[in-house]
């Protein structure tokens, strides 16, 4: 979360060395920020290109509100150099917390970036089911292209977090962070709608409306 990515060596090979550092640049400890995700290209081997989602330090100005960045940098098997950063997308949060931070290539070959709602409690903004929000949302982003444009995968989302692909099959499971009593476990597919906030799982949160378009979890566990 502080910023420093390291890299462990084999028990008997000497101790952990530092992979990359963007300390300076990541706003830490500020409830959920900081250096949230990490993700080697699948062809890391031959580009050097990795990818990390973080806080920007520099657009906090002592309010909640700062913006989420994915940036590209370049390594050599030895160390990523921080002045080789590409920002690829800026993220506006206006609250410190659900932010996000998962990021992994699918089988696909894109990336994948989750995004929480934009924090505070109960979605005040309504940014999960706003389709021009890039907020609560699941991004597939194609980085091999010269112009970068986040697809909006999948939406209605509260915060993401955590979530892996399936290694014999493919499908994208996410566990999504519930509000007051529920969280849930979602089978995420392209153009799903997970509900919140209208819901909280399979329930309705407050006087939210289940409509059959949601998505319900595949499981899910109170408090």
């Amino acid at each position: 979360q502080d910023g420093r990515i390291l890299a462990i060596p084999a028990p008997t090979q000497g101790e952990p060395k530092p992979f990359l550092d963007i300390s300076a640049r990541v706003l830490r400890y500020h409830e959920e920020s900081g250096l949230l995700g990490l993700a080697f290209h699948p062809r890391f081997a031959e580009n050097g290109f990795l990818y990390v989602y973080y806080s920007d330090r520099s657009s906090w100005k002592r309010t909640p509100h700062h913006q989420a960045r994915l940036s590209r940098f370049k390594a050599t098997p030895e160390a990523a150099d921080p002045a080789s950063e590409s920002v690829l997308l800026e993220v506006h949060q206006p609250y410190p917390n659900h932010n996000g931070g998962g990021l992994l290539f699918g089988p696909d070959g894109h990336l994948y970036l989750g995004l929480g709602d934009g924090g505070a409690a109960g979605d005040p903004q309504g940014n999960a089911q706003n389709p021009d929000s890039l907020l609560g949302k699941m991004l597939r982003i194609d980085v091999d292209k010269p112009d970068i444009q986040p697809e909006i995968f999948a939406s209605g989302l509260r915060n993401p977090w955590r979530f892996s692909f399936d290694r014999e099959t493919g499908e994208l499971w996410a566990g999504d962070v519930g509000q007051d009593r529920w969280e849930e476990i979602d089978l995420v597919v392209k153009g799903g709608n997970y509900g919140w906030k209208p819901m909280e799982g399979s329930h309705s949160y407050r006087k939210g409306e289940n409509k059959p378009e949601f998505i319900g979890p595949v499981a899910e566990y109170d408090h």
